[in-house]
């Protein structure tokens, strides 16, 4: 008997209790039996379609990859929001937005994108736009985004070139948490003027 085959089978099981027989006998199974109570039913009809899905699937269970374009935007509640404590050591805006994308289901909602926070952060003047002298934009922090615990780090990449990028300490972790609904606000308005 193929796996197929026993999902056929547990499916013709689940439906007989779900119309409220016994399968294995055939028979109506009593008024007062469990699998007569309207919730337990329903439940058991549910499960029947998920199964039938799969089965309709050649056995596979796969979870549907929405494209981006179909994807909801980014969001979180105040009770994700609460879960997240911000690092003690400095980190990247790299890794507070993966952070944050970890509070999601991604193959249904986009993912924060560090272009999104530092997007967001140089609109409310805490960072700036700078030109170096490879002629590329970067961006470092303000007076003010300095004040609020950014600031400049570098270290030496793969091939051997210092390469510099701007670092959150615990409170500048803490205002791009607190603020992540004006953040939402940018990306909904970026996307609309697309």
């Amino acid at each position: 008997m193929t796996e197929l085959d026993i999902m056929q089978r547990a499916k013709q099981y689940i439906d007989a209790l779900a119309n409220g027989y016994d399968p294995l006998s055939g028979q109506p199974v009593r008024d007062d039996d469990v699998v007569n109570q309207v919730r337990i039913s329903r439940c058991l009809f549910y499960v029947s379609g998920v199964l039938q899905k799969v089965i309709d699937n050649g056995g596979e269970i796969k979870k549907v990859k929405l494209p981006r374009a179909k994807k909801a935007l980014f969001s979180v509640t105040a009770e994700q929001i609460s879960q997240i404590h911000p690092y003690s050591s400095e980190v990247s805006a790299t890794r507070v937005a993966a952070i944050l994308n970890s509070l999601i289901d991604t193959d249904k909602m986009q993912k924060l994108k560090t272009t999104d926070i530092t997007g967001w952060l140089l609109s409310i003047g805490m960072l700036q736009d700078i030109e170096t002298s490879t002629g590329r934009k970067r961006k470092i922090p303000t007076s003010n985004g300095e004040m609020l615990g950014m600031k400049e780090a570098s270290f030496v990449n793969e091939q051997g070139i210092p390469t510099q990028y701007t670092v959150y300490d615990k409170n500048a972790q803490q205002f791009i948490l607190d603020n992540i609904e004006a953040i939402i606000a940018y990306i909904r308005e970026s996307e609309e003027t697309k």
